[in-house]
């Protein structure tokens, strides 16, 4: 048919369209969808444009970059950036436009400006952190209680990794003899795989967190791209919430990820970690012994204190004691010779009294009465004072003062005078 054209030869022309209107090279921005090195030592991209907002894919195209230039490059931008070109990472390339009858549409790139991965990895750093300040759990973890005494730590690494060894040594070869329970929670700790891994063994220390202190994240040290993860959203909100302090030590020295940010204490390495652990034990130890030393001088002052006191009241009760007991013994003699002296006015009267009784019984004595005159009847041994003891033909003794007489009663006559009894 007239005017009809092959498909090679509009192709062809498409080839020859795009070259006179894209004659020259071109700085493109693009995020890498996919990357392969072949056998020969060329490099195949799969590049890509989203939609800021949501993501949504706007265009897609194959790139490549010839092992020549691949050669050259790659070392360029991964000594540069810390990371080697792979997925995820958005760059910006210098390129021609390729159009190819059997290939189709594709880039060749021959340069690339490692500052623009840079720094869009700064920005998506920063949108991160943003976006934790707007929701305000930036401090959440931060604000946590740490424990005076940190004693059961969960560990949260890769058990090969070196700083998961350097971590331990430290724990356990600590020169102050501190005994420190460690568990470990295997986790990936790089690489696109490394948030949901560390996410998963944070839940895991969660549903046993009344067992533990705080929670160690570590790692060893690593090229930046490896470190990258520690910038995840999800990973840090993760952290933010976490009910436990978190300790990070993942082995960087140069930039501190957003995990670090969020974290309770952010540390450089997994030995400055254990050694932050080993400080907490030793400054509480230290403080102990300030307080034991505070103590003990307190104390000390008291005793010193109240010895000085006890001495001054046993002075003054010695003191005391020595006028009391003058005073006692005083009244004591005072009693004593008052009470000699009444002991011997009594005994005085008492003497007088017994001289009494005994002029008394003299003048009494039945032998005395005898001897003026008088004489006593007795019958049967008792004395007779009246009639009706006696009857008739009863013997009766009459005693004088010298002598006795026996009678016989042969007569009793009452007598009925006055003033007789």
């Amino acid at each position: 048919m007239e005017g009809s054209l092959s498909l090679s030869e509009l192709l062809a022309r498409v080839g020859k369209a795009l070259k006179n209107e894209f004659p020259g090279a071109y700085w493109i921005m693009a995020e890498i969808l996919e990357i392969r090195v072949n056998a020969r030592g060329h490099c195949y991209l799969e590049l890509i444009e989203k939609k800021p907002e949501d993501e949504t894919l706007l265009a897609r195209a194959r790139a490549t970059i010839w092992a020549s230039k691949y050669n050259l490059l790659r070392p360029y931008f991964e000594t540069t950036t810390g990371m080697p070109m792979k997925s995820g990472i958005k760059m910006l390339c210098k390129g021609t436009v390729e159009f190819h009858a059997q290939f189709g549409f594709s880039i060749n790139i021959t340069d690339i400006d490692p500052a623009y991965t840079l720094g869009d990895l700064a920005r998506k750093r920063q949108e991160v952190i943003n976006r934790l300040r707007e929701e305000g759990v930036m401090e959440m973890n931060r604000e946590l209680p740490f424990p005076a005494v940190p004693q059961h730590i969960a560990v949260i690494s890769s058990e090969t990794a070196a700083g998961y060894g350097d971590f331990m040594e430290t724990i356990n070869g600590n020169s102050h003899g501190f005994c420190l329970r460690t568990r470990l929670f295997p986790a990936s700790m790089q690489g696109d795989e490394a948030p949901a891994s560390i996410i998963a063994a944070l839940d895991a220390v969660y549903r046993s967190a009344g067992e533990y202190d705080c929670v160690v994240i570590i790692r060893g040290g690593g090229s930046r791209a490896d470190l990258e993860c520690y910038n995840n959203y999800d990973l840090a909100y993760y952290i933010t919430q976490f009910p436990l302090p978190v300790i990070t030590g993942i082995g960087h020295e140069r930039d501190e990820s957003v995990a670090d940010m969020v974290a309770a204490f952010g540390l450089k390495t997994p030995t400055a970690a254990a050694e932050f652990l080993v400080d907490r034990l030793l400054a509480f130890e230290l403080r102990l012994s300030a307080y034991r030393d505070s103590i003990a001088s307190s104390v000390g002052r008291a005793v010193q204190n109240q010895r000085a006191v006890l001495q001054g009241l046993a002075a003054d009760l010695s003191h005391l004691s020595r006028g009391y007991l003058g005073k006692k013994s005083y009244i004591l003699q005072q009693s004593a010779l008052l009470m000699r002296r009444s002991i011997e006015n009594m005994l005085v009267r008492k003497r007088d009294q017994l001289s009494l009784l005994e002029t008394r019984n003299s003048l009494v004595n039945p032998a005395n009465i005898l001897k003026r005159g008088y004489s006593m009847t007795l019958h049967k041994g008792r004395v007779i004072t009246g009639i009706e003891e006696i009857g008739p033909e009863d013997l009766i003794e009459t005693r004088l003062h010298r002598g006795r007489v026996i009678s016989k009663v042969e007569e009793t006559t009452a007598n009925h005078g006055k003033g007789e009894d």
